[in-house]
């Protein structure tokens, strides 16, 4: 791997060489893949070598399983070396030649039509064009802005880049700040992530760029973004390297304050245009199997006012509607509604995609609800919130979960209300986003229904007049900077759903906090810096779901046995934790998922007990005795963490779980010096693979 380490470095240093500026790689596409190629397999070593230090393969009487067996470890090695030394006998010729610039787009193609192709093209022009520095693409929300932007990036790329070094496609978002851009900068560069600023800016300002930004809501700083003098005085007709931003945003505001030298407006489609488009997203043959079908399906699609993702998220709804009589009776919804998308007016478009909503069973609606306002969700822990919110529904084991999960995402997604966003995270457009907080809050009529307070690094306390809003709302999610939560002097009777997560400088909580809110069913205080639970929370008879994992909490408290309909209690990487006692999960008669993995233990006569409850669907310990090894093969476990057993000499899978409701996913051993022998049959080793929802 060190040799073809250099090699790549030798081959970017060939093609960051200043004297072949202004020229192209004869074989662009081929050196691409393989440099592609060699990030891939450096990716996989390091993968491979990160199980390793974790103790996959250790020697001297100390062993763990996280997901791979030491065979499996040896020949993925293995694999990998054969891979590598190819790789390297592939390396491509490196040879540029000189090409005159890209011809510019003939003059009658800058006017910017309504069509995406039009609109492509006047962009391109503009990259040709040396005057145009920064431009901007302007448009409401839905309008196709960031699919224009793409379809530039394509158009780069597949034409060489048009000359420039680097094109970097960066997403922003509402509350991005400056310094998460130059982060996703330096990823695109290929620079370490904390590289030090002159470094950052130094490969900025060697380079030719195209920097691409998706979705701004307010100016961004170019030059403190690391663009050097980006704004081109009159004097200043040459440059030693050239560069182009492009922006997209919902406002020509916007555009003006970022000094944008040409700016294109998105605007929705046309009628012909848009029909297209509908009848893409719809079951083509059944509304063109009649005049009248086609009549009713061409004013449902007028409703969407010519607004691409309208278009594709009713046409969706519809695509499953195969009658005249369920078409007249969309129709007929959308004109009572009494809204139609007005351009410019975004508030019109909701009720319309509202329509998508609705379309959807209950309890998905709900699902969507949680995924689209909590944005940035991962999958495993947007599939425990929903989970323990009750809208999985029953279960056998976490397997079972895990598929009715990725069924609700897949039919969201296919819905286009969701996506995920590199296979972990789960997001939605802004425009859904914003169609979901609409929704939450009664269609506009009850705002403080939810309430979502991200605070900043200034605010350091909810003050009584803030959390007065809370005796109307039904959840409340806070982040941010929060050090102090006050003493309620309301009551909050319909608060069912209580986040308050990832927030180190929050540590204490009012004893008598939890007395307002009897009815709570949902608490996550999830990496936050609490110490300890106050006893006040035994007034909480309702809680269903309490997740207290990564806090600095190193006992559970008596009062957890006042919590009676207590079904999911989440201790995860409580590293003070230690034995739990005696009799204070197994009096939970309810609990599905006991989660006190890695560092919480019971003794074998809590497992006992533990047996006689049919509810317990998954369990993650740490196993300390082999008298507690004993009793293991008759529960649901998932995660375990195996230590200090200096007696255990063999360990068979089939003792670690149910064999009928178990799904083991995480198995780890630690000082265990006379252990020789692991037994795997086929059934554990594929759900040990199987991390992920």
């Amino acid at each position: 791997m060190k040799h073809l380490m250099a090699t790549k470095e030798d081959v970017q240093r060939k093609l960051d060489d200043p004297q072949h500026n202004g020229k192209l790689l004869d074989n662009q596409h081929q050196v691409k893949d393989w440099l592609r190629d060699v990030g891939e397999k450096e990716y996989k070593v390091e993968r491979l070598l990160d199980e390793y230090d974790k103790g996959n393969c250790v020697p001297a009487g100390s062993c763990s399983l996280n997901c791979f067996s030491r065979y499996k470890i040896g020949r993925n090695a293995f694999k990998l070396k054969e891979e590598i030394t190819q790789l390297t006998t592939k390396l491509p010729e490196i040879k540029f030649t000189g090409v005159p610039p890209p011809k510019p787009v003939p003059e009658s193609s800058k006017i910017a039509g309504k069509k995406i192709g039009s609109n492509l093209d006047v962009a391109c022009s503009y990259l040709a064009d040396e005057t145009d520095d920064i431009i901007g693409i302007w448009g409401m929300g839905g309008v196709g802005k960031t699919t224009l932007l793409k379809k530039i990036n394509q158009r780069l790329l597949d034409n060489a880049n048009m000359g420039f070094d680097h094109v970097l496609f960066i997403e922003a978002s509402q509350n991005s700040q400056l310094e998460e851009l130059q982060k996703e900068i330096a990823k695109e560069l290929h620079l370490a992530p904390d590289s030090v600023q002159k470094d950052f800016f130094n490969a900025l300002k060697t380079k030719n760029i195209v920097l691409l930004l998706d979705n701004i809501w307010e100016p961004v700083d170019l030059v403190g973004l690391g663009i050097i003098n980006p704004y081109r005085d009159d004097d200043d007709s040459t440059k030693p390297y050239k560069y182009k931003v492009i922006f997209t945003t919902r406002s020509e505001n916007v555009c003006a304050r970022m000094r944008a030298s040409k700016r294109i407006k998105v605007e929705c489609l046309e009628p012909d245009e848009a029909w297209a488009l509908f009848k893409h997203n719809v079951n083509l043959a059944v509304i063109e199997s009649d005049e009248k079908f086609k009549k009713i399906a061409w004013q449902v699609m007028n409703k969407c006012g010519g607004l691409p993702l309208a278009l594709q998220v009713v046409g969706k709804a519809m695509s499953n509607r195969n009658t005249v009589q369920e078409w007249d009776d969309i129709l007929s919804l959308l004109k009572n509604s009494g809204t139609e998308v007005v351009q410019g007016v975004q508030e019109s478009l909701l009720p319309i995609l509202k329509f998508s909503y609705d379309n959807l069973p209950r309890n998905i609606q709900e699902c969507f609800l949680c995924a689209s306002i909590l944005q940035w969700l991962r999958k495993d822990d947007l599939l425990e919130l929903w989970m323990g919110l009750g809208l999985i529904g029953d279960f056998v084991n976490l397997q079972q979960a895990y598929g009715k999960a990725r069924h609700i995402f897949k039919n969201l997604e296919e819905s286009c209300l969701l996506y995920s966003s590199d296979d972990v995270y789960v997001r939605s457009h802004d425009v859904i986003y914003e169609m979901a907080v609409w929704i939450a809050s009664d269609c506009g009529m009850n705002m403080n229904k939810w309430i979502v307070k991200r605070f900043s690094s200034f605010e350091v306390e909810i003050t009584s007049i803030n959390a007065e809003n809370w005796r109307f709302a039904n959840r409340v999610i806070v982040s941010g900077k929060v050090e102090l939560l006050p003493i309620l002097s309301c009551q909050c009777s319909d608060l069912l759903c209580l986040m308050i997560q990832i927030n180190s400088y929050f540590k204490n909580i009012p004893e008598r906090f939890f007395s307002a809110m009897p009815n709570l069913t949902y608490l996550d205080l999830q990496e936050t810096g609490i110490e300890e639970l106050p006893k006040g929370m035994k007034c909480l008879a309702n809680l269903q779901y309490l997740n207290i994992s990564k806090t600095n909490i190193s006992s559970l408290p008596k009062e957890l046995v006042y919590l009676k309909k207590l079904q999911y209690l989440i201790c995860r990487n409580l590293k003070g934790l230690g034995k739990v006692e005696d009799g204070l999960m197994s009096r939970l008669q309810k609990l599905k998922v006991i989660d006190i993995y890695p560092y919480g233990w019971v003794e074998p006569e809590e497992l006992k007990l533990w047996k006689k409850h049919n509810s317990i669907k998954a369990i993650g310990m740490r196993v300390v005795s082999q008298e507690v090894l004993q009793q293991l093969s008759c529960l649901p476990t998932t995660q375990l963490y195996l230590a200090n057993m200096d007696n255990l000499i063999s360990l068979s899978f089939d003792t670690l779980s149910c064999k009928v409701h178990g799904f083991l996913q995480s198995l780890q051993i630690h000082s265990c010096p006379q252990l020789k022998e692991l037994v795997m049959n086929g059934k554990w080793e594929s759900s040990l693979y199987s991390q992920n929802p």
